[in-house]
């Protein structure tokens, strides 16, 4: 079969341009003939909405009309010379053919999952509510005439039946684990908690700096960088003086408000006191590392936290069972709460720093327990393999 694959270019590699890649990859070994088509999500252009929208709109809200834009770009799309056609990222699911399956992770989140939390932030744009109302209209729209909805995990399964309604087209798809990691030959120890990841909103690793401190005999690690790394920092430093003046700030003050850029003037006055002295703290920042270095990372960890709010699938943990490393997630996790079997091979908490806390210092102190575990975890990543998550493509596709 002759296969397109539709996805919008961001230029940069994450995890899911991963897996696209991958399956092409697997695709063509099964003898199809395989592209991708991309469409260049950077642009601020709206030229393909078919009616004027003023500046004035457009500042108001600028990523629904770029949603919008890019809908109606993925909707005029000629893909009449495949015989199938795989769609990704939204709204590349506007795309139109007979045979449509789309591989689904996540909505457009901001007016979806992370509509309520937005809101409550303070970070939604004017007239948040009508173009949530109008994304989720047309979205529902265009999913229910894919073919097959290939949801990354059940939390993704879960949302689009709350959110359009549809369950009859959609499927469970659990993208694989690449056998490098697997076959790892390096040394292994039980050592610090670490957590890895971009520093986005809402990943909540101020959870995690604001666990450590309790735990201040400890070093914790801390792997990756993102576009709130530097309010991180400020929050880690906040958080090592608080700490020595006995002074508690609340974790949704700091990871709803803080992580955001938005300190009180007690807050700010409070940092501007904590550069004066020599501060401590027992957070190492590593920043990006490469992936050999994420591995060494990995194997040395005597565990990972995946504290963020609704992760859509949850491949950081997948990662870290690979490498027989128990996990600590939050209730509220989504796909990182599939995974966690509590006390088993990890540990499932509320979403707060002492809860976190608490668990840690159970491995800390018990290394026997942290590498049971860790031999539990292994067993549950080796369901997320390529051969399984091929075998569904296949079987969906052809």
């Amino acid at each position: 079969m002759k296969i397109g694959i539709v996805k919008p270019d961001y230029k940069i590699t994450g995890g899911f341009e991963v897996v696209v890649n991958h399956i092409k990859d697997e695709l063509e070994r099964q003898g199809h003939s395989v592209d991708i088509i991309y469409l260049d999500a950077t642009k601020n252009e709206l030229s393909s909405i078919p009616y004027s929208v003023t500046t004035q709109e457009y500042e108001k809200n600028p990523e629904f009309f770029k949603y919008i834009n890019y809908f109606w770009e993925y909707m005029k799309m000629d893909l009449s010379k495949y015989d199938a056609v795989i769609s990704t990222q939204p709204p590349s699911f506007a795309i139109q053919h007979p045979r449509h399956y789309a591989l689904f992770y996540h909505h457009s989140k901001v007016h979806y999952d992370l509509s309520e939390l937005i809101q409550e932030t303070g970070l939604q744009r004017p007239f948040h509510k009508k173009a949530q109302e109008i994304l989720r209209e047309i979205d529902s729209l265009s999913l229910s005439k894919v073919t097959t909805i290939l949801a990354g995990s059940r939390t993704i399964k879960d949302r689009i039946f709350r959110y359009n309604n549809l369950s009859n087209n959609v499927d469970l798809f659990y993208a694989g684990i690449d056998n490098e990691i697997y076959n790892y030959k390096g040394h292994t120890q039980y050592d610090s908690p670490i957590v890895v990841g971009r520093h986005e909103f809402p990943k909540r690793p101020e959870l995690f700096v604001n666990a450590m401190k309790k735990l201040p005999s400890y070093q914790g690690r801390i792997i990756g960088e993102g576009g709130r790394t530097d309010d991180l920092k400020k929050i880690d430093q906040l958080l090592s003086y608080a700490a020595i003046k006995n002074i508690i700030i609340e974790d949704d003050v700091i990871w709803k408000k803080m992580s955001n850029g938005f300190f009180s003037d007690e807050h700010l006055n409070l940092l501007s006191q904590s550069y004066k002295g020599k501060l401590k703290s027992n957070i190492i920042f590593t920043g990006r590392v490469s992936r050999k270095d994420l591995f060494k990372e990995y194997a040395n960890a005597l565990c990972v936290v995946c504290p963020a709010y609704e992760e859509d699938y949850g491949l950081t943990a997948i990662e870290a069972m690979c490498f027989k490393k128990p996990v600590i997630a939050c209730v509220d996790g989504g796909g990182y709460a599939e995974l966690i079997e509590d006390g088993v091979n990890g540990y499932l908490v509320e979403p707060n720093s002492e809860a976190l806390a608490e668990a840690i210092f159970k491995l800390i102190s018990n290394p026997d327990l942290a590498k049971k575990m860790g031999e539990n975890a292994y067993e549950t990543s080796r369901f997320y393999s390529w051969e399984n998550a091929m075998n569904k493509i296949s079987k969906v596709i052809t």
